[in-house]
């Protein structure tokens, strides 16, 4: 049996404290771990925080783009605003922009909740919505009261379909319409009927 030697004040003082105390070293690892975790901790919090940033800003600017009265350039400024949501959140996760499949998509989910929010009736129109909207006084007011919940509620179901598609690291090559169509669903009618304000609190 080997025993360890115990060292006089004399020979400590000369080996220095790793000699001292070797268990000194192996009380850092923890403490390493501890920081490692915190560190990650906050740098997750710190991203929530800009990804929910990034969707709130857009949803606000989306529902007013609805009180624009000009026929047309309305969608202009909400379709402009939606795609620069995707450039945003791909910039973000660090992914290459694509407009072209980012305008698809955006076609393809509003074409799973516009029916629905307006019972499938001639409302859900386009078509009507614009001319009823060039109809004076009328159209703007119903427009108003409809229109900005509306856009705020597909902007924000919008941003976390995307935010979650690229924290899981995909891209827009792998974005599949069909396979997020239950969880836009469930993110648009977090929100839906409430005003901007609402929907940008729940971001």
């Amino acid at each position: 049996m080997v025993t360890k030697k115990e060292l006089t004040p004399e020979e400590a003082a000369a080996a220095g404290p790793e000699a001292v105390s070797p268990t000194a070293t192996t009380t850092e690892a923890p403490v390493d771990a501890v920081a490692s975790d915190t560190t990650h901790a906050a740098v997750a919090v710190a991203d929530e925080v800009a990804v929910r940033h990034i969707i709130r800003t857009h949803l606000l600017l989306a529902a007013g783009s609805a009180v624009i009265p000009v026929v047309l350039l309305d969608d202009a400024v909400l379709a402009g605003v939606q795609l620069n949501l995707l450039r945003e959140l791909a910039k973000h996760y660090g992914v290459d922009f694509r407009g072209d499949i980012g305008k698809a998509a955006i076609g393809t989910l509003l074409a799973t909740v516009a029916p629905a929010t307006l019972g499938g009736s001639l409302l859900g129109s386009f078509a009507f919505r614009h001319t009823l909207k060039a109809i004076p006084l009328v159209g703007p007011v119903l427009g108003l009261l409809t229109q900005p919940a509306f856009n705020a509620a597909f902007t924000y179901a919008l941003g976390k379909v995307f935010a979650q598609h690229f924290a899981s690291g995909g891209t827009f090559l792998t974005f599949d319409p069909a396979k997020v169509t239950d969880f836009f669903k469930e993110k648009f009618n977090e929100v839906r009927g409430k005003s901007a304000q609402a929907a940008a609190a729940a971001a």
